[in-house]
């Protein structure tokens, strides 16, 4: 199991973020040597001078000039922003331009310096770079063979002659890719057409045109044979090969809640043409908001008819229509396709009502054999919002309720049709359908086991949900309760090893330890306490394992999910409804969070809640005692610059003093003169950084504030979540909720400043 993408965006992994960096930046370094060669060439051709030689080293220094400037650029990116340190290098490159103009062994040496510096500068600030690039690209190639056959220049015996169109080969290759591909098909990764440039720079340059066509073919099979067996032996190895932990990623209900360890490991993909976002109206603003949808995918359970029909009855029932049900419900279609998974089990979204595979009807949950790379499934769903009030009052309303006026077949069939618009027909048999109205729900029983609770597992479910008659409103308690324990998947199972979700005993023992002894966990640790508690209390319960996937803001023609949205999650039964899934994890949005906001037309219709679920007591966690973490000693090195002239050197000192310099300055006015919401945003970003600097094991940046409370020191993490808090609150709160008390401001400030003492301590300490 692992952790998702957060609240916002998500964000690149850092492996992948360096390896697209070091892409891009090839990409740049290419284009830029391109385009010197070329226009140098039709500047000496039509000078008529044969200086082959002199080109060939002015195009090696432009080259060169460019890399240290992509260098000297991001250092300054370490202190300024994007634009300012694109400018900055004029600075540094002024001055190399004054000292080598004067240089006779070098002459003319500033002009690849004037022309690196300009080139970078434009490409730091162009609109559309990238496909400025690509048509630029294919225009020089254009002009480069031109130039070749028809005026003799780039006659091949100089290395910089082979570079060049070696050069070309990838970014024309790379730009008719983007162009041309169908937009479903997956791209030829970078280091192919690195491959066929190291097989254009190898091939002799002659008179007579080349054929590439072969070499093509024989570079896309190698690649791509090794990359799939590269990609297959990696992931199978890894089931082999286990170090006590667990690696995100699907898994079984036999996870005992031992440390987690990251992975990015690509498990489905997903393609829908539906849009990946909800719509609606800001009630303050008026204006229209997006919502990121989100879907459960869940293993072993394939089409769970009696639910289907209890619900479809029990709407019917409460005088459901068209119009009512499209407020919390719709039909959504999705097609997953398994990538790297080592199961047999179905992974579908959630109330799936027809599944298929290769033209075949998928019913059960559980495969005869493992599924293999490649295999497709596609899946109708009911998706249900089950943040919005109106299918939350549907819940209250079948609480005790006998469902005494059941529907024919055919009735069922014309009302499954008058509100989604598909036939009951096609989802389930007349011979079916009866059979599940005359019996009573399968297994329910199964799922109020209790077996290994403690004691005070037990006082505890009742503390919680004493005194409240509404199961749902229970559930919710016991979610709000146990989302204030941390996150953190460097945790530990039961006290028995043992000890897994697969029974209640597991469970029982993985929850009390979390609970109420380590007080820090993941989805397996929330999920396991979750059911156990509902359980107590008089709740059938059970574990959901799958995935839990936030789609982007941007609709694609595929989205992946990665192991790392690896989830469980707890599930509770209702009366005429079915599972209902809960996120306690702290980690996770809960379903209110992203709801759809649909409301009905009428004013008088909206449904005002009885219970105010933000006023009900919620106890805290109880403490226990803390040991301080050790800290490891993690000296850091330093890389030096590369070795430039002496002034060069000493005016990038200088230039980094005064970019910082003025960044202080620049942020010290814009807080002193910002909001109370500007100055605690500011703040925020600030205390982040310190505890990135202050922490000494491995972090990546996922987004989520909830994995800086854990890499804070312990005396301040208290400290770091309520200031977290006011600032979630800030930004998605409601009304008055959402301003920021002066109070709120100085508790920021103070939580900043002391981190700082701490961080200058520690500095001021180190040997």
């Amino acid at each position: 199991m692992g952790r998702i993408h957060g609240l916002s965006s998500e964000k690149i992994q850092s492996r992948e973020r360096i390896t697209t960096l070091f892409a891009a930046e090839i990409r740049l370094h290419l284009f830029a040597f391109a385009l010197f060669s070329v226009f140098a060439e039709i500047y000496f051709l039509a000078k008529e001078e044969n200086a082959d030689d002199y080109r060939d080293v002015l195009s090696l220094a432009v080259i060169g000039f460019f890399f240290l400037f992509s260098i000297l650029e991001y250092v300054f990116r370490l202190f300024a922003s994007s634009r300012a340190s694109a400018l900055a290098l004029l600075l540094p490159a002024a001055i190399l331009s004054f000292l080598l103009k004067d240089i006779e062994t070098l002459p003319h040496m500033e002009v690849p310096v004037i022309i690196a510096a300009l080139v970078r500068l434009f490409l730091s600030f162009a609109a559309h770079k990238e496909a400025f690039i690509d048509w630029t690209g294919i225009i020089l190639a254009a002009g480069a063979v031109y130039l070749c056959l028809g005026w003799n220049g780039f006659s091949g015996h100089l290395i910089t002659d082979k570079l060049l169109f070696a050069d070309l080969s990838v970014l024309v290759l790379s730009a008719l890719q983007k162009l041309l591909r169908d937009r479903s098909g997956a791209a030829f990764p970078f280091y192919y057409f690195a491959l066929i440039a190291v097989l254009v720079f190898a091939l002799p340059m002659g008179d007579e045109p080349i054929d590439w066509s072969k070499a093509i073919a024989v570079g896309e099979r190698l690649v791509s044979g090794v990359r799939d067996v590269a990609d297959n032996a990696s992931y199978y190895l890894s089931f082999m090969f286990q170090d006590g932990s667990y690696s995100a990623g699907y898994s079984s209900f036999n996870v005992n809640g031992e440390r987690v360890s990251k992975s990015d490991k690509t498990q489905l993909i997903l393609r829908t043409s539906e849009k990946p976002y909800f719509v609606f109206k800001d009630d303050e603003t008026g204006a229209n908001m997006k919502m990121r949808r989100n879907i459960y995918l869940s293993g072993g359970k394939g089409v769970e008819y009696e639910s289907l029909v209890s619900l479809l009855n029990f709407m019917h029932e409460q005088g459901v229509d068209k119009e009512k049900a499209a407020l919390f419900s719709q039909i959504s279609k999705v097609n997953i396709e398994y990538v790297y998974l080592d199961t047999a089990d179905e992974i579908v979204p959630n109330n799936s009502i027809m599944l298929s595979s290769g033209g075949k009807r998928v019913d059960g949950g559980v495969s005869k054999s493992k599924h293999k790379k490649g295999y497709v499934i596609d899946a109708s769903f009911l998706d249900i919002d089950y943040g919005s009030p109106y299918f939350e009052d549907l819940i209250e309303q079948a609480q005790g309720k006998d469902n005494a006026l059941m529907m024919s077949y055919s009735e069922a069939d014309s009302y499954m049709w008058e509100l989604y618009g598909i036939e009951l027909s096609r989802v389930i048999r007349e011979q079916d359908y009866e059979e599940f109205l005359e019996t009573e729900p399968r297994n329910i029983v199964a799922y109020t086991d209790t077996s290994g609770a403690t004691n005070r597992m037990i006082e505890l479910s009742k503390e919680l949900t004493s005194g409240i008659n509404s199961n749902y409103e229970k559930c919710r308690i016991i979610e709000r309760y146990l989302r204030q324990y941390p996150y953190s998947t460097d945790a530990v199972g039961g006290h028995n090893p043992d000890s897994d979700m697969s029974t209640a005993q597991g469970m029982a023992d993985i929850a009390d330890r979390f609970l109420f002894e380590t007080e820090k966990g993941y989805c397996v640790h929330y999920t396991s306490s979750m059911v156990m508690l509902l359980r107590l209390a008089g709740i059938p319960a059970r574990v959901a394992v799958g995935y839990r996937y936030a789609y982007p803001f941007e609709q694609q023609d595929s989205y992946i999910v990665g192991s790392d949205c690896a989830h469980a999650w707890p599930e509770a039964y209702f009366e005429n409804i079915g599972w209902v899934p809960f996120e306690p994890t702290s980690a996770y949005m809960t379903a209110t969070d992203f709801t759809w906001h649909r409301k009905a037309k009428e004013a008088d219709t909206v449904i005002e809640k009885t219970v105010s679920k933000e006023q009900e007591y919620i106890p805290e966690i109880p403490e226990v005692e803390e040991t301080e973490p050790e800290e490891e000693d993690n000296t850091q090195t330093t890389t030096q610059v590369l070795s430039v002239v002496i002034i060069v050197s000493l005016s990038v000192v200088l230039l980094i003093v005064l970019l910082i310099l003025g960044t202080i300055a620049i942020r010290s006015l814009r807080y002193r003169h910002g909001t109370p919401e500007k100055k605690l945003a500011m703040d925020v970003e600030s205390i982040k950084k310190l505890l990135r600097q202050q922490y000494t094991g491995d972090f990546i940046e996922r987004g989520l504030l909830s994995d800086y409370v854990e890499i804070a020191p312990t005396e301040y993490q208290a400290s770091v979540k309520a200031v977290f808090d006011v600032y979630y609150r800030s930004i998605y709160g409601n009304g008055d909720n959402v301003m920021v008390s002066q109070d709120e401001n100085e508790m920021a400030k103070a939580l900043r400043e002391e981190l700082q003492k701490g961080r200058r301590l520690k500095l001021a300490i180190l040997p």
